[in-house]
């Protein structure tokens, strides 16, 4: 009796010693994670400014469209595979058991996105980000060794860390991690860590000198009847905004895919199509991020078109569809931002408050992350806007369908066939 209990002991003893190293490595990865992905974050998004900067200073660059599409789809063509899969890989390695992040993918991602906002695709930055700092992360895990269940977590928290490094929504980038994943066994355990690194990464991202966007003030909310039926309905608008871009930017890729055989040349034909795009709207606001737009919806302004969110629709889903680099998040907001705008003009309501309910339901529908829109919609204009984040992001997600911009990767296609 005394063997048996003497085994049970130190079976016990092991487990819980395993479970403590576990423990020790995740909270140390996720402050390591953080500090890292604030820095990267910070010198990927001064890398983005310097490409914005100067396009703007030489505005000649834009001609040079089809030619930095040459270049990236080159790049691509040469050292792409699998890394193509872009955050859609990411989100699947974190529970992909034979799931990896390739090491190259930090520098191709890096390198394709400061030249496509060199020449002016409408591309976002968050996207990247997270593939660069997941990319750092994975790599340097599986050299160290880490189990494979450790590393799973501690994608997540890079997920969360160039999140919240480089937006500056440090609670919002902890719950983007979790609820961008395709499976939610492991949310709740997970949820500490990865808000952890992404509030680690804000302030060390801030402690370098990075400066987020401001946030902004939203008038306090009547949630009665008058108001009411306006949420519900913009929030209807804006799914089908959200559905709209997805299904054309997949629309776009599968003709690129189908039409030009060539790979490299998809997005230097995208490129051609983005100069007469130009020709088309009469201005180049929409190149870029185009956040200068955001802040004219959000302040009322006039001079914005009201074709404004279509027109950026356009100009996003053709640069990312055509294989330019970057990411559809920050897009999104411009989109979501410009068709709250224009929703209350319509409406003859503040082009302010529904363009900050815009900004997070577009974004919501297209990603079908609504907690994580809640929480940005609370981080960027305070806490009085909840319930209509909350109405707007729920029934925007139920409206634009399952369809979202991130698909799944090859690498969890594979995993399917293989069960």
């Amino acid at each position: 009796m005394q063997p048996h209990c003497a085994a049970v002991v130190a079976r016990a003893t092991q487990s819980l010693s395993a479970r403590s190293r576990s423990l020790v490595v995740r909270f140390i990865g996720a402050a390591v994670i953080g500090v890292a992905g604030g820095l990267l974050s910070a010198a990927f998004l001064g890398s983005l400014n310097w490409a914005g900067t100067t396009r703007n200073d030489y505005e000649w660059l834009i001609w040079l469209l089809p030619l930095g599409g040459l270049v990236v789809g080159a790049l691509y063509h040469r050292f792409g595979q699998p890394i193509a899969g872009g955050t859609s890989l990411v989100l699947d390695a974190a529970h992909v058991p034979d799931g990896e992040v390739p090491g190259r993918m930090a520098p191709m991602v890096w390198g394709g996105s400061v030249v496509s906002h060199v020449v002016g695709a409408s591309v976002g930055r968050e996207g990247a980000a997270v593939q660069i700092v997941a990319s750092i992360t994975d790599d340097t895990a599986r050299r160290l060794r880490i189990p494979r269940d450790v590393r799973a977590v501690l994608l997540l928290c890079a997920v969360a860390a160039a999140f919240g490094g480089l937006f500056g929504v440090p609670a919002a980038g902890g719950f983007f991690a979790l609820e961008v994943q395709r499976e939610s066994r492991r949310h709740l355990s997970t949820l500490p860590f990865a808000v952890g690194s992404s509030i680690v990464a804000n302030l060390v991202a801030h402690a370098v000198g990075v400066s987020h966007h401001r946030p902004f003030h939203v008038e306090h909310l009547n949630l009665g009847w008058s108001h009411l039926w306006r949420y519900v309905v913009a929030a209807i608008f804006f799914g089908l905004v959200a559905m709209t871009f997805i299904r054309l930017e997949h629309a776009v890729k599968d003709a690129f895919a189908r039409f030009v055989r060539l790979p490299p040349l998809r997005p230097m034909i995208g490129g051609v199509f983005i100069l007469a795009l130009i020709a088309a709207a009469g201005t180049r606001d929409y190149l870029g991020i185009s956040f200068d737009l955001v802040d004219v919806a959000l302040t009322g302004a006039a001079g914005v078109a009201a074709a404004a969110f279509l027109w950026k629709i356009a100009f996003t889903t053709v640069s990312l569809g055509s294989g330019f680099v970057g990411g559809e998040m920050l897009p999104l907001f411009v989109i979501g931002a410009l068709s709250g705008a224009q929703f209350a003009r319509v409406t003859d309501a503040s082009i302010p408050l529904f363009a900050a309910l815009g900004l997070v339901a577009v974004f919501a529908a297209a990603s079908n992350t609504p907690l994580t829109c809640v929480v940005i919609g609370i981080e960027l204009f305070g806490w009085s806007g909840m319930p209509a984040y909350l109405i707007v992001c729920v029934i925007a997600v139920l409206v634009s369908g399952k369809k979202t911009i991130y698909p799944a990767s090859p690498l969890l296609t594979r995993s399917v066939e293989k069960r």
